[in-house]
C-alpha cells in the first residue's frame, strides 16, 4: 500500500511540474514536444529550425518577434505564423 502511495505521489509531482515553464522546457528537450499542450509539433520545429539554415537563435529569434507581437497566442501559433513569413518571404517577387 505504502509502495503505490508513493508511486502515485511521484506521477503526481511530474505531471504538475510537467504543466510549469521549467517543466514544459524540459519535457521539449527530451523530445516528448507534441505532448505539450500548446508546444510547437516537432515538425513545424524542424521546418523553421530548416528554414534558418540549421540557426536555432535564429530561430528563437523569429519566434521571440511573434511572441512579443501576439503574446496571447500559444507557441505553437508563433511557430505557424513564422512559418507563414518564410512562405511570403519564398514567395515574394525579388527586386
Amino acid at each position: 500500500m505504502n509502495t503505490l502511495m508513493l508511486v502515485i505521489a511521484i506521477v503526481v509531482t511530474l505531471a504538475i511540474f510537467a504543466t510549469t515553464t521549467r517543466g514544459r522546457q524540459l519535457v521539449k528537450r527530451m523530445g516528448f514536444r507534441d505532448r505539450v499542450p500548446g508546444a510547437a509539433s516537432t515538425e513545424d520545429d524542424d521546418y523553421l529550425l530548416a528554414a534558418c539554415g540549421g540557426d536555432r537563435r535564429e530561430l528563437e529569434r523569429r519566434i521571440s518577434i511573434e511572441r512579443e507581437r501576439y503574446p496571447e497566442l500559444t507557441e505553437a501559433e508563433h511557430y505557424r505564423r513564422a512559418i507563414r513569413k518564410v512562405f511570403v518571404s519564398r514567395d515574394a517577387p525579388s527586386q
